[in-house]
Formats: structure tokens, C-alpha cells, sequence
């Protein structure tokens, strides 16, 4: 653990520099999301976005999960859980059916082309992430600062959600 002088000298450097870093963290969590909400072909005419094949992989994962269960482990409103479930169901990713205890809670399972999509998934998971780091060591990024990243972005993005009402204005310095 590091003393209260430490962090005092650490703060400072990250205080100095922490205009151009929020815009870099700005920059990530924008092109991030932009890559998550861009479609992408599967397979001849099938379109998913990043976010949908989560979805699609959540209820593989977990047959029977109702939307609100998805809406936790995937940070969304019901409202946008409704729409994805919605578009996924008309491209034939899952399909619901009620539940036998609450007629009104429906649970969510993955179709034939669903399972079909997560298989392929899986079967490409451990290229796709070699391909990745692959590239971030040859563009100079050591294990270490992997590691760090992940860390960082970890404890970054548990802040944000433990602190919703206040959200950038919690991490980013007043002036």
C-alpha cells in the first residue's frame, strides 16, 4: 500500500497530465462503443453487433435467463434490453417462452442459430484474442503494462458504476 506522500506525488504527475488522459479515455470509451454497435457479418446476411452476440452468448450460457437477469449482467436499461431481445428474436437468435410459476416473466433460449453462432464463437475465441495481443506486443505493450491496463480499466469502470449520480464528474479534477 502506498503512503499518503506517494500518492500526493503520484496524484500530482496524473493531475498534470489528466486533461489529455480524460480525452484519451474519452477517445477509448467512444471508438469502444462505436466498434460494440457496429454490425458485423457472421455469416452470408446475418448482421450482429457486438453487443447482440453478448447477448446472444449470455443466454447460450445461461438457457432460461429472463431480461432482467440480462439487464444486470449487461449494465443496460430494461428499455434497451427490450429492443435487443426484440431484434434478436426477429433474426432468429432466441426466442422466449413464458415462464410455468409467473405467466408474465419471460425466459429467454438461445434457437438452433444462435447455438450455431456461439460454436463459432467459440471455436475463433482463442485466434481472435491471440490476433489481438499479437498486435498490442508488436505495437510495444509488455505483459506488465497488459496486466496494468486491465487493471486500471477494471478498477476505472467499477468506480464509475459505484458512483452513477456523479459519473465523469467523480474522477475528473475540478479546477
Amino acid at each position: 500500500m502506498a503512503t499518503e506522500e506517494e500518492i500526493k506525488l503520484i496524484i500530482d504527475h496524473l493531475v498534470h497530465h489528466s486533461v489529455y488522459r480524460i480525452g484519451m479515455v474519452y477517445d477509448f470509451t467512444t471508438v469502444c462503443n462505436a466498434m460494440a454497435n457496429r454490425p458485423r457479418e457472421y455469416e452470408p446476411g446475418l448482421f450482429l453487433t457486438m453487443v447482440e452476440v453478448r447477448i446472444v452468448l449470455e443466454i447460450a450460457q445461461k438457457p432460461g435467463i429472463t431480461a432482467s437477469e440480462l439487464c444486470k449482467t449487461s449494465k443496460r436499461t430494461r428499455s434497451a434490453m427490450s429492443q435487443i431481445v426484440k431484434k434478436l428474436k426477429q433474426k432468429n437468435m432466441v426466442y422466449g417462452e413464458a415462464s410455468n410459476e409467473h405467466q408474465k416473466r419471460m425466459l429467454l433460449y438461445p434457437t438452433e442459430e444462435g447455438m450455431k453462432l456461439r460454436n463459432h464463437i467459440v471455436r475463433n475465441k482463442e485466434e481472435d484474442k491471440t490476433r489481438v495481443f499479437t498486435r498490442l506486443i508488436e505495437k510495444g505493450c509488455s505483459a506488465k503494462e497488459l496486466e496494468s491496463f486491465y487493471k486500471v480499466m477494471d478498477i476505472y469502470m467499477n468506480l464509475m458504476i459505484e458512483e452513477p449520480k456523479t459519473g465523469w464528474d467523480y474522477l475528473i479534477p475540478k479546477h
